[in-house]
């Protein structure tokens, strides 16, 4: 079976917000300092699967704590927001470049109307924060039998 490629069209978001967020880091990326910390909001990468039992979400957040880290699920809506931290001003000194981000992040994803909210699952190793929300028994593939006809 072939992967399908996900794209913004398919995993869509729930604001207009989230496209300007990108809009923002291009033009930083583009035209900002590359000697100053990228400060402001940032957007990690995110990736969604689908099976037949659950969506999994893989969110990239490097050197983060996990009770840095905010999931919500509202309205079918998973949010996963949260700030990065500058280093200390001690710390700070003797930088020549400096290209990780820093600042607030703010990821949404809309799911479809059959989850089970009760049961969504978030888990951080290794700088990944993964989130698993199981699908009601409903929205499950399930094998109907055809009876032989009499």
């Amino acid at each position: 079976m072939m992967a399908r490629e996900i794209t913004r069209q398919t995993v869509p978001t729930t604001t207009a917000s989230l496209w300007q967020d990108d809009l923002n880091r291009m033009f930083r990326q583009f035209f900002g300092d590359a000697d100053a910390p990228l400060a402001g909001a940032f957007s990690p990468a995110l990736d969604v699967k689908e099976t037949d039992d659950a969506f999994t979400l893989h969110v990239e957040l490097p050197g983060m704590k996990p009770e840095d880290v905010e999931v919500s699920l509202e309205d079918n809506v998973l949010t996963v927001s949260g700030e990065r931290s500058f280093y200390d001003e001690s710390d700070a000194e003797g930088f020549r470049r400096i290209e990780r981000r820093f600042g607030k992040f703010h990821r949404a994803v809309r799911l479809p109307d059959r989850v089970s909210p009760d049961k969504v699952d978030a888990s951080y190793k290794d700088g990944i924060l993964t989130v698993t929300v199981p699908k009601a028994e409903e929205a499950k593939p399930r094998k109907i039998t055809v009876a032989k006809a009499a």
